[in-house]
């Protein structure tokens, strides 16, 4: 069994600076904040001549792909290392697919933000408004010069988890942090246009027909948006195009909670939620999600129907 510890940046250079090949792990479903954080180590990494891979379990969504450097990102695992890092997972579970390889493996170290359980031998937990502040820190600590390419992936991810610093978590050390990437080069026109302003026609479409048949509850405090399988056929999409859905539900004046419902796989849901200044991380916690306080996800399995009942009964133990 691994002794699970706390440790520190400077602890988290000297054991990267050992390891010469090291696995790092996005989350399943990963967001611009996990692609960022991942890949912006895994260059400073190769800077300093490591054999560093990054994995994820998911496919990422098309507005990826407008980053060079993501296409090395690797959905089947192999290959021997010396460390294995998971970036931006709160949990053991978040690692997905890949979870059983790395809590078997022993040397592991944990990356992240959502101060959630200690499942590594080394965890480098901060609260943070995103993953990739704690990065920069590390990268920093190992001596690596940060260029345009490193600083525009950790603003990446500063730039989405702070809903383009629009939420709740942006603070004064957000704004010095993104100062900071600007002056090393980030390119904060491509990342607003891919993450906030672009969108498909046939995504644009998919939003009209969720927007079309929009649910709500308590008086409108609830708002509930969906997508099917049936919907993805139809407009030749898959399920990565409902990224972003749930902030039209929580957007919604009266909305004090903001759900997305979008169909994973038959009778398997993924559900997103959204809260203002409201706590729905423990209603995704019951149905063995997480996330962050006020944005928050998790699976449900079951008819359609069914999982909209749960959903709507779980919300409104605390909206009631």
């Amino acid at each position: 069994m691994k002794f699970c510890q706390k440790t520190t940046t400077n602890e988290v250079s000297k054991l990267l600076s050992k390891a010469s090949s090291i696995a790092i792990f996005a989350h399943t479903r990963p967001d611009g904040d996990a692609v960022g954080a991942c890949v912006a180590l895994c260059l400073a990494l190769k800077k300093l001549g490591k054999n560093a891979e990054i994995f994820c379990d998911t496919k990422l969504t098309d507005s990826f792909g407008n980053f060079a450097e993501t296409s090395c990102i690797r959905t089947q695992f192999d290959g021997k290392f010396d460390l294995m890092v998971a970036v931006d997972c709160g949990a053991l579970s978040r690692v997905g697919e890949f979870a059983t390889i790395f809590d078997r493996f022993y040397n592991t170290l944990t990356i992240d933000h959502h101060g959630g359980e200690y499942f590594s031998k080394y965890n480098l937990v901060w609260d943070t408004a995103s993953t990739c502040e704690i990065v920069l820190q590390v990268i920093d600590a190992l001596g690596v010069q940060i260029d345009s390419a490193i600083a525009t992936y950790l603003y990446m991810g500063l730039c989405t988890d702070t809903g383009n610093f629009a939420h709740s978590n942006t603070s004064k050390a957000v704004f010095d942090v993104a100062s900071k990437l600007v002056a090393l080069g980030a390119d904060i026109q491509l990342v607003n246009r891919v993450f906030f302003k672009d969108v498909s026609l046939a995504k644009t479409k998919l939003l009209g027909l969720a927007l079309s048949r929009i649910r709500t509850y308590f008086d409108n405090k609830l708002v509930l948006l969906y997508a099917t399988d049936s919907d993805f056929e139809k407009l030749g999409v898959d399920s990565t195009s409902t990224e972003g859905l749930v902030q039209y539900a929580v957007n919604v004046d009266s909305a004090v909670v903001g759900v997305s419902i979008c169909q994973h796989a038959a009778n398997v849901y993924k559900i997103s939620m959204r809260g203002k200044n409201f706590d729905v991380r423990q209603i995704c916690e019951e149905f063995g999600g997480g996330g962050h306080v006020n944005a928050s996800g998790c699976m449900i399995s079951g008819f359609f129907e069914d999982v909209v009942d749960k959903i709507v009964f779980a919300v409104g133990r605390y909206l009631c």
